[in-house]
């Protein structure tokens, strides 16, 4: 069976079943059935599909996990864009023609500004749909210029010919491309303020799906590795030194998101099995950490998204607070955290492979880093005015939790901690994945 119809097929089955306004459950039975689907009608062996199987069941799952975020009265307006999301990432996986993976990334690209203004009365969240879709329409002629201009030199649209291709004009526009898509400095401009002017619906869609189908296609390229270098310190130095002094949580995330991905990108930037390992399970532990801290920070903070106000989660839910510190322990490398885990793997193989100087920039970029992660700790247990916003939590009344919310926020902890304990599980999942590709 061709996964590449069998997906669509299945995606725009989805699509409709919620324009007839089907009920959630319903929906989770869809989309758990079609992992099933998947799974049982694919060989898992050492070819092209493996390496699919693995990526696209996380999509899936991640996918399931932010449908189940939503509030029930937007899951109506949001829901449908949410499965074209996943719909265009499984495609963008599948692909092996650029025109058909830029048909793939619009369909992304264009739900995403939707999701992003789909309030239109907020000014904040319309200005951020129009700064995405301007800047977005600029990367995505970068990238038609690229594929015309590898077209124009090579008769071909084959993602695979273009990979064997080691340095070109077409392929330097293509990858320029994908970058501004995963964020990565320079081509960063519009994260912050997208971010910002995003709301948690919104965000949690745009710092995961996007980011796993996108780099997935850049792994595709097989992109020399002097151009990703020069992305990687880019996004080291900025994502470290831009967040410093922020006071607003999801700025924090945008920044956190860009230092993140020069990580990421220093392990592709190797091109060898172990850096493309390394960095698909950073990719996937940094996905689920955020979406777990996004889940929390939604549930218990203001419209305002003030640092400051996690100094109320002690007065508020010290079991909330616990794993609010557990994520940033684990997003800042501190050990035993996941987070330690995946960016030693990240530079043991940077240093192996003798990017000594890219190494030790990532080191100290970690450090500092590391600063405005302790420091959202440190505001959580010392604040001074923390007993102001436990009596503001207390006279305006707790929160009431979801069901689907509390039993997703639980599967991701659980998940969080397994992987901390016990990281060989998705290293042999990664592994069996990637060994596909080489």
């Amino acid at each position: 069976m061709n996964y590449f119809y069998f997906e669509f097929f299945i995606g725009i089955l989805l699509l409709i079943s919620l324009l007839f306004y089907l009920s959630p459950p319903i929906i989770n039975l869809l989309t758990i059935t079609l992992i099933l689907l998947i799974l049982t009608n694919c060989e898992v062996d050492l070819g092209q599909n493996s390496w699919n199987l693995v990526i696209k069941l996380f999509i899936l799952g991640v996918g399931v996990s932010i449908y189940n975020f939503l509030q029930p009265k937007t899951i109506s307006s949001v829901g449908v864009l949410l499965l074209s999301v996943i719909l265009a990432s499984l495609l963008i996986v599948s692909t092996n023609n650029l025109l058909a993976l830029y048909i793939a990334i619009e369909l992304q690209s264009l739900s995403l500004f939707i999701i992003i203004a789909k309030e239109r009365s907020s000014i904040n969240k319309v200005e951020a749909a129009l700064k995405y879709f301007v800047l977005s329409s600029i990367s995505s002629g970068i990238f038609l210029m690229g594929t015309a201009i590898f077209f124009c030199n090579y008769g071909t649209c084959n993602i695979y010919d273009l990979s064997i291709d080691y340095i070109s004009v077409g392929k330097i526009l293509i990858i320029a491309a994908l970058l501004f898509k995963l964020a990565a400095a320079p081509l960063h401009v519009w994260v912050p303020d997208v971010y910002q002017g995003c709301d948690y619906n919104s965000l949690i869609i745009l710092g995961t799906l996007p980011k796993i189908s996108i780099l997935v296609a850049l792994i595709n390229l097989l992109p020399n590795n002097k151009v990703v270098l020069i992305t990687v310190i880019f996004s080291l130095i900025v994502g470290c030194i831009g967040a410093i002094n922020q006071t607003n949580i999801k700025k924090l995330l945008a920044y956190s998101g860009i230092i993140n991905m020069g990580f990421i990108l220093l392990g592709v930037s190797t091109n060898s099995f172990v850096g493309i390992e390394s960095s698909m399970i950073y990719l996937l532990i940094y996905s689920v950490t955020f979406l777990c801290f996004i889940i929390l920070v939604d549930l218990f903070t203001s419209k305002k998204d003030s640092i400051s106000e996690f100094s109320g989660f002690l007065g508020i839910n010290k079991t909330v607070l616990i794993t609010i510190v557990f994520l940033m322990f684990s997003f800042a490398g501190i050990p035993p955290f996941a987070g330690f885990f995946i960016k030693w793997m990240v530079l043991a193989n940077a240093i192996s492979s003798q990017f000594i100087f890219t190494s030790l920039v990532s080191i100290l970029c970690a450090i500092i880093a590391g600063v405005y992660y302790i420091r959202i700790v440190k505001i959580s247990y010392f604040q001074v005015d923390r007993s102001y916003y436990m009596w503001k939590e207390a006279l305006i009344g707790k929160r009431e939790i979801n069901y689907n919310k509390s039993i997703i926020l639980g599967l991701i902890v659980f998940l969080i901690i397994s992987l901390t304990i016990y990281p060989n599980l998705i290293l042999s999942i990664v592994h069996l994945g990637t060994l596909s590709i080489y």
